[in-house]
Formats: C-alpha cells, sequence, structure tokens
C-alpha cells in the first residue's frame, strides 16, 4: 500500500490541496503525463495538463479524476449516514474516519470528514486480500497519516494571514504532507 495522492476539500466541495506521489511502485508507467502530441483512443490530439494547470494543483488529471470521484462517492456515503454506528462512541481518529470509499483502476479511495474539510487519501493497493492483519495495519497507519495532515490544516489556519477555505498555499503545510506520504509510502 502506498499513497498515490492526497486532496483536502472543503466543505462546500471546493478543493483547498490536491497533491500525487509519483513514487508509486506499480503503477509509475501510468503516472507520467501524457506529451502534447500524443493521440488518444480516437486519435484526437490531448495534453494532459497545462504548465499553469500543474502550477496550480500539483497533481496529474489522472488522479484529479480518481479523487474527484472519490469525493463524489464521499458525498453519497456521508448522506446515507452509513459511515457511523449509532452509540458507537468512538473517539480521536476513529471518529472521524469514514474508511474505504471506493476502488478505481487498482487505487483504493479513503476518507477522513471533520467539521470543515474532507480529507481523501488515494492509495495503491499491492496487499493480497486474505492478508487482513497487513491490511488492517496499513489502515491504522493511513487513518494516523490524514489526521496528521489534520493536525497540520488546523495549524495553519492559526496564521493570522490565511483566509479560511481558500487554496492551502503553505510551504509548512506541504512539507508536511510530503514528509508523511515519504514516511507512509517508505514504511
Amino acid at each position: 500500500m502506498s499513497l498515490a495522492a492526497f486532496a483536502v476539500i472543503g466543505r462546500q466541495g471546493t478543493p483547498l490541496y490536491m497533491r500525487d506521489f509519483p513514487s508509486n511502485l506499480f503503477f509509475d508507467i501510468y503516472s507520467q503525463p501524457l506529451d502534447s502530441s500524443s493521440d488518444d483512443f480516437f486519435g484526437d490530439s490531448i495534453q494532459e495538463t497545462t504548465t499553469k494547470q500543474q502550477q496550480q494543483w500539483p497533481c496529474s488529471m489522472k488522479y484529479q479524476f480518481m479523487l474527484h470521484s472519490a469525493c463524489e462517492r464521499m458525498e453519497e456515503v456521508l448522506r446515507e449516514g452509513g459511515w457511523k454506528i449509532p452509540g458507537s462512541g468512538s473517539s480521536g481518529v476513529d471518529a472521524c474516519w469514514v474508511g474505504l470509499l471506493c476502488g478505481i483502476d487498482g487505487f483504493n479511495a479513503y476518507g477522513y470528514v471533520t467539521t470543515n474539510t474532507r480529507y481523501i487519501a488515494l492509495v495503491e493497493d499491492a496487499i493480497a486480500p486474505e492478508n487482513l492483519q497487513l491490511q488492517k495495519s496499513r489502515e491504522n497507519d493511513l487513518k494516523t497519516l490524514i489526521a496528521n495532515v489534520h493536525g497540520l490544516y488546523t495549524e495553519s489556519l492559526m496564521n493570522p494571514f490565511v483566509q479560511p477555505n481558500s487554496k492551502i498555499s503553505s510551504n509548512r503545510f506541504n512539507f508536511g504532507v510530503n514528509t508523511l506520504a515519504s514516511s507512509f509510502n517508505g514504511s
């Protein structure tokens, strides 16, 4: 299991932060950006991202699409109310953990929700389904990672010059997320 992409979504569904982590083991060849002269299946000329788009969100279009789909699925899960067991008494990280949202092209999307933000982690799943112990362990690591990103986001909001619900542009936040992702992907 390795983190492929991560998003922080505002309460109104606006993206606050999107980033991919191109050190994936299995899908490296698929995450490379297409050159501007390549053609799709129908012979149309395509370009994955422009320089302006890449500067705005350092996340490939493929991952942006997957994160958007996972965000839609999270909205469905939250609307249905099926992500919490009433009276379960969960607290801490578990109180915000939505869990597995959906599977997309060999990736699993996991969700974490707070009162004002939603966190979506897109994880490359290379663990055999029979290995439940390792799967559970990595899921707990992912919960911790997202809880730590939530802490970083909360710290960034304490800056008096940051507008709530605006794009996260803090270098400290970005460095923290990169460090957490490197640690998660390395273990």
